[in-house]
C-alpha cells in the first residue's frame, strides 16, 4: 500500500488515548515498518501492533503502557537470543524514536532494560531504567499507575512487572517526585542507598544526588515512613515536613517546610524565596546543565535571592543576578563565572 504523510504528534496522541481509527493504525504501522528494515525489529513491532486491540488498557492508555508492552516483547526475545541481547539497546532506542515522539518533544531521556537474577533463584527479573539527562526533566507513569517526575541528571530503576509484585520496589539516584498509586496490600518502597521510603499511597519528593551532602525527603500528601537500608523504621512524616540526613555526620532532622519551594521543579519552575547563593547556584547548574564558578569570597557571601524562574534563559537569569546584587557574571558556552567587584 502507498504510505501517505501523517501528523506524527496528532496520530500518536490518538494512539495514546485509544482514539486512532483502523485505517490510521494501518498507515502508521506501515510507516514504522517501512522506516526500519531490521527483520527482528519489524517482527517485534508487528506483534506489539497486533496486540494493541486486545490490550485491556488500550482505552485511555498512556505512553508508559505502550512502552511497557514493548519491553515485555523485547525481554522475551532477549532470553532466547544471544544475538538480540547484544543489540537490544540500539533496537529499543530506534523503537523509542518512533513511538515516544510527544515525550521527546518536551523532555530528554534515556530508556533501557537490564536483567537481574531473581533472589528466589527462579529466573531473571526484567528491570527498566529511565534517566533524565542533565538539563532535562522527565514525567512518566509506572505500570502500577504511580506517577514519577525525575529532575535533571536523575535515574529510576524498577521492575517491568512492578504492577504484579507484592512489594513495589524502585531505586532512585538524584531527585524524584512520586505520586504513588494507592494499594493497601502492596507497599511502595523507594530505595536511595541512604534511607528508604515506604508508602501505600501518597505524594512526596526525594533528593539524593551523589555529590550532595544531604539526603532530603519532603512529604506533600499522605504519610511516609523512613527506613534504614536494613528495614528499621526511624521516623514517619506528616504533610509539610522534610526529613534531612547529613551524609557526612549522619545527623538526622525533621522540620516544617514550604513544600511548594521544594517541589516546583516538577511543574517547570524554580522558586527561590530568600534562598542562599550556594543553593541557588547548585539548582541553576542542574537546571541549565552548566558549570558555575564562584570566585573567592563570593561563595561565603550572605547574598540571597527571591525569584521564580520558568522560561528564562541562563543569560537572562545571570542578568537578573547582576541587577539585584553587586555581583558580576561572565558566560562562555556552558561555563559561568561569578565575582564581586
Amino acid at each position: 500500500m502507498a504510505i501517505t504523510q501523517f501528523n506524527s504528534r496528532e496520530w500518536l496522541n490518538k494512539l495514546q488515548y485509544g482514539k486512532i481509527s483502523e485505517s490510521e493504525k494501518e498507515v502508521l504501522r506501515a510507516c514504522i515498518k517501512a522506516t526500519y528494515k531490521d527483520e527482528q525489529l519489524n517482527e517485534l513491532m508487528q506483534r506489539h501492533w497486533d496486540s494493541m486491540s486486545q490490550m485491556e488498557q488500550a482505552e485511555g492508555a498512556d505512553l508508559s503502557l505502550i512502552q511497557t508492552k514493548l519491553l515485555s516483547f523485547i525481554a522475551k526475545d532477549q532470553s532466547r537470543s544471544n544475538r538480540w541481547l547484544t543489540n537490544w539497546k540500539t533496537n529499543l532506542m530506534r523503537i523509542a524514536a518512533v513511538l515516544f515522539i510527544p515525550l521527546l518533544l518536551v523532555s530528554s531521556f534515556l530508556l533501557y532494560t537490564v536483567f537481574q537474577q531473581n533472589q528466589s533463584g527462579s529466573g531473571q527479573v526484567v528491570m527498566q531504567e529511565v534517566i533524565a539527562t542533565p538539563g532535562s526533566r522527565v514525567h512518566f507513569t509506572l505500570p502500577d499507575k504511580t506517577e514519577v517526575w525525575l529532575n535533571s541528571a536523575s535515574k529510576l530503576e524498577f521492575p517491568v512487572a512492578i504492577g504484579e509484585q507484592k512489594k513495589r520496589i524502585v531505586k532512585l539516584s538524584g531527585q524524584g517526585y512520586f505520586k504513588v498509586a494507592s494499594d493497601k496490600n502492596r507497599p511502595f518502597v523507594v530505595e536511595t542507598g541512604e534511607l528508604n521510603i515506604q508508602v501505600l499511597g501518597t505524594s512526596f519528593d526525594v533528593s539524593n544526588y551523589a555529590n550532595d551532602l544531604q539526603f532530603n525527603a519532603t512529604l506533600e500528601e499522605g504519610k511516609i515512613a523512613l527506613l534504614t537500608p536494613s528495614g528499621k523504621e526511624i521516623a514517619q512524616l506528616v504533610p509539610g515536613q522534610q526529613a534531612s540526613l547529613n551524609k557526612s555526620t549522619h545527623q538526622f532532622s525533621i522540620e516544617k517546610v514550604n513544600t511548594r519551594l521544594i517541589t516546583s521543579w516538577k511543574d517547570g519552575q524554580l522558586i527561590f524565596d530568600d534562598t542562599a547563593l550556594p543553593e541557588v547556584i547548585q539548582q541553576l547548574e542542574r537546571w541549565y546543565n552548566c558549570e558555575i564558578e564562584l570566585q573567592e569570597g563570593v561563595s561565603t557571601s550572605e547574598y540571597s535571592f527571591k525569584a521564580t524562574i520558568q522560561d528564562e534563559t541562563l543569560g537572562e537569569v545571570l542578568k537578573m543576578i547582576e541587577l539585584s546584587t553587586p555581583l558580576k557574571t561572565k558566560q562562555i558556552n556552558r561555563n559561568v563565572t561569578i565575582w564581586a567587584e
